[in-house]
């Protein structure tokens, strides 16, 4: 191996090589430094408490209890103890939805919008909610992912008086709000157990009805316009296939009174036809697609739908 003379005025490599590691390492210690004093001098538990503080009172028709709400600097974060949603929140005044210790963490800086990216996460019996809130100047970002919520949750918020079913639903969505209004929400809603067990409704005998796949997709704006951009039910075993798109314009004092524009196309299982003399009254002499679909709409309110085939 041939070796390479130093020259008399200059060291050799190692010891360059050692400065720049040695240089390195101070980098980090310093920059480690100066992150530990942002944390010890930060006021991240008097802004978080603020915040949530703010939160819930800014919202006085859906009351939200709570034993103590206290805040711990391993993983900055406020929980709150033995939380309880007021079933006003989801128009069920006679019930309560009693939630694990809520635990609303600190995740880093936000640079847009310019303030604190949060994560809480919302646990009820089965169901798992991960809300990730970035809390900025002048507005706010709430992104929902890697979520589920189980039919049991979801019977408590719609009451006794609806329609039972199974199923676990997975959600995903992005709310953003300027000031204390909403701008925007776009979501995502699926599920691949959804079944609706055998029941009466209305005096209708409802057979069990294996449905299986659920998929909606659509976004809410400011003016309270739900757009459904795009629906499908069940699956060519199901014994109801459905797909749909419309808008619905909310009516926030009273969904009830909300108006349905609501249009596309189902198909019906003969089995399923067989229960149901009524909707065989209202396919006869509509035509279905080569596949065997019937086109129909939706209009009127929620507390009164009008649905009609083409």
């Amino acid at each position: 191996m041939v070796k390479l003379k130093t020259h008399p005025n200059e060291l050799p490599d190692e010891i360059y090589i050692q400065k720049k590691t040695y240089f390195a390492k101070v980098a980090m210690a310093s920059g480690m430094l100066i992150f530990l004093a942002f944390l010890m001098n930060f006021p991240i538990g008097t802004i978080l408490k603020s915040q949530i503080e703010n939160a819930i009172r800014s919202n006085p028709t859906c009351p939200i209890t709570y034993d103590e709400m206290r805040f711990e600097w391993f993983l900055p974060k406020v929980v709150l103890t033995k939380p309880v949603v007021s079933g006003r929140c989801y128009s069920n005044p006679s019930s309560s939805l009693k939630l694990s210790d809520l635990v609303i963490s600190f995740q880093s800086p936000s640079f847009w919008p310019l303030g604190i990216k949060l994560h809480s996460k919302v646990k009820h019996k089965l169901s798992v909610i991960n809300i990730y809130p970035t809390v900025g100047i002048g507005g706010t970002v709430i992104k929902v992912e890697k979520s589920s919520l189980s039919h049991k949750t979801l019977k408590e918020f719609l009451g006794t008086k609806s329609l039972n079913f199974t199923g676990d639903i997975e959600i995903e969505s992005l709310v953003k709000i300027d000031g204390s209004k909403l701008s925007q929400s776009d979501f995502l809603i699926t599920s691949s157990n959804l079944s609706i067990p055998g029941q009466n409704i209305g005096g209708f005998d409802l057979p069990n009805l294996p449905i299986g796949a659920l998929q909606l997709k659509g976004s809410l704006n400011s003016k309270d316009l739900l757009e459904i951009q795009d629906f499908q039910l069940g699956s060519p075993t199901s014994p109801v296939m459905a797909e749909a798109n419309g808008v619905i314009k909310l009516n926030t004092h009273n969904m009830s009174n909300s108006s349905l524009d609501i249009a596309g196309e189902v198909k019906f299982s003969p089995s399923f036809l067989e229960n149901f003399a009524i909707i065989n009254m209202m396919l006869s002499g509509k035509e279905s697609t080569n596949k065997g679909f019937y086109k129909f709409k939706v209009g009127g309110k929620f507390a009164a739908p009008m649905p009609s085939f083409n």
